[in-house]
């Protein structure tokens, strides 16, 4: 009995049950359509040199956009980004209209000695006016120098130099005679303090708000040197993939607000290869929604004790492997190309959500009912199935022409891995008598061993690299910045999780550190209950292929 002999929109069994075979991994690894013609990493672009398939399996090195240039494994908070254009004067306004930024953004060394600069230039400017004043008025007496005697530059310069800073050495030939005499210099004066109040008050905003940058806190926001992948086995033996990295303030007794931590893909391909210099690419950070904590709930993380990130590689993940998105959500319990899964129509969304209740992921081909969870799915079938008998419906078009066994993977009666044996290469069922059972005990699920290759080859084939931004307010300034950091596949460990890296405080009593300690770092770390050893922080364990299991 065929399963769509008249639902125009859903593919008959047969169709469903070739795509099933299809997406079954060969021996090298590779799915059948695969093996025919191998998918290339990202889009075919114009001018772009022809590979074949040996080289296009060939990963090409990767060049980090957040590259690691601090101790202890951490980055500079920067991305690698810088601009390429034939005409640069186009473009020069951008800099132009936001110089202050500019400025604050030269080292500190540069800007001061830029600032000196302008000041200096200021002061010999002036020095030049009063000069010019002077001479333009030889038989009288400004002030500045004596009648038939113009003032030299040397002194202008000293002039100027005390009329901008109010120092009151004195003035020149001990004389206020351009008080009453020489209007002209009387205006340059005004002129020069008016400006050089202008300048004391730049001055002091540019060296407070240089010194006062909130970014700089975020090389205190400490990130684990390696991602964890490990894999989760629920109870209906649906299998779920976690990549997890630890963050820790280092400066915890004064806790950062409001932290929130996100994840973003990137994945650089081929374009790193000297074949594809010249190559225009269709790269973008694709955002990786957040496990744990719950992003629905703003990511937030409390920073003063080390604490896991996680992100839940489903579905919807952009860093799936294309092999496992095309077996369908729930590990391929259903097929992306059945019919029965909803298009996210461009949208991230999380499988956590169907699981949930909170967002329908799937919906009936039939009577198009949207339901959260294949469960849910198969007991609106089988319900449905069971009142059309009753009620003597027509088998065509009805619920009656689904195959709920051949539809849906059943994997909460799958024996375990260590009741199997290998048979000519393929797992089955052990029987009592240690014989094959027949083709229906053969087992589609994936050994334990091996189970991170495709990922592993996936992300070193596409060069991905995963990008998690902690973005938080500086309590003491108010002022939000963002901490960076970066993972490629050299920096993931599969099967793994952190270890722990927390301890009880050995010096818990002695709460007294002096009155001189007290004066100068007023609050003391001594006394508290627990430390954290920095020397582990990075250290990642192999998780047991039992607990990884179930």
């Amino acid at each position: 009995m065929s399963v769509f002999t008249r639902a125009p929109h859903t593919k008959s069994l047969s169709s469903l049950r070739s795509m099933m075979v299809d997406d079954i991994p060969n021996d090298d690894g590779k799915n059948a359509a695969e093996q025919q013609e191998p998918m290339s990493i990202g889009h075919q672009q114009q001018g772009q040199p022809h590979t074949t398939g040996s080289e296009r399996r060939e990963p090409a090195p990767i060049h980090r956009l957040v590259e690691r240039d601090l101790p202890y494994h951490q980055s500079m908070n920067s991305l690698r980004v810088r601009h390429q254009t034939t005409k640069p004067v186009r473009f020069f306004h951008w800099y132009v209209e936001d110089w202050f930024h500019v400025l604050l953004r030269f080292r500190t060394i540069v800007s001061i000695a830029i600032f000196v600069a302008i000041w200096t230039s200021f002061l010999l400017l002036f020095s030049g006016i009063y000069v010019a004043i002077d001479r333009n008025n030889p038989n009288i007496d400004c002030g500045l120098g004596t009648i038939g005697n113009p003032i030299t530059f040397y002194t202008a310069f000293a002039f100027s130099l005390e009329t901008t800073t109010t120092v009151g050495y004195g003035l020149p030939n001990s004389s206020n005679a351009f008080f009453a005499n020489c209007k002209g210099l009387q205006v340059a004066i005004y002129f020069q303090m008016l400006v050089s109040m202008f300048l004391n008050a730049f001055l002091l905003s540019f060296v407070f708000a240089r010194l006062s940058r909130c970014e700089a806190r975020a090389a205190q926001v400490l990130f684990s040197n390696k991602a964890v992948l490990k894999r989760d086995v629920l109870a209906n033996g649906t299998k779920r993939y976690m990549l997890s990295v630890r963050v820790y303030d280092a400066d915890s007794m004064y806790p950062i607000v409001e932290a929130h931590v996100r994840f973003y893909a990137v994945k650089h391909g081929s374009m790193h290869a000297k074949a594809f210099e010249d190559v225009r690419h269709p790269m973008k950070m694709e955002p990786m929604r957040v496990t744990s904590p719950n992003d629905d709930l703003g990511a937030v993380l409390y920073t003063s004790i080390p604490t896991c990130a996680t992100h839940h590689i489903d579905y919807h993940s952009p860093i799936l492997p294309p092999s496992k998105r095309r077996l369908g959500p729930e590990d391929g319990r259903v097929l992306s190309s059945s019919g029965f899964v909803l298009d996210p129509c461009g949208m991230d969304l999380r499988e956590h959500d169907s699981y949930t209740g909170s967002q329908d992921g799937l919906r009936c081909v039939v009577c198009g009912e949207t339901y959260t969870t294949v469960v849910n799915l198969i007991q609106h079938i089988q319900y449905n199935q069971h009142m059309e008998r009753h009620d003597d419906v027509p088998v065509i078009g009805s619920h009656q022409e689904l195959d709920v066994k051949a539809l849906f993977k059943d994997r909460s009666k799958r024996p375990s891995p260590r009741t199997m044996k290998r048979v000519e290469g393929e797992m089955v069922a052990a029987t009592d008598s240690g014989t094959n059972s027949g083709a229906d005990t053969k087992i589609d699920i994936d050994l334990p061993a091996p189970w991170y290759e495709e990922y592993r080859a996936y992300l070193k084939q596409a060069n991905i690299e995963i990008i998690c931004v902690v973005e938080a307010i500086d309590p003491i300034m108010s002022g939000t910045f963002q901490a960076l950091q970066s993972y490629t596949i050299d920096d993931i460990e599969f099967g793994a999780e952190f270890a722990p890296c927390i301890l009880a405080d050995k010096e818990g009593g002695k709460k007294d550190i002096g009155r001189l300690g007290r004066w100068f770092v007023g609050r003391s770390a001594v006394g508290r209950s627990v430390k954290v050893d920095l020397d582990s922080f990075h250290d990642v364990v192999n998780v047991p292929e039992t607990e990884k299991i179930g």
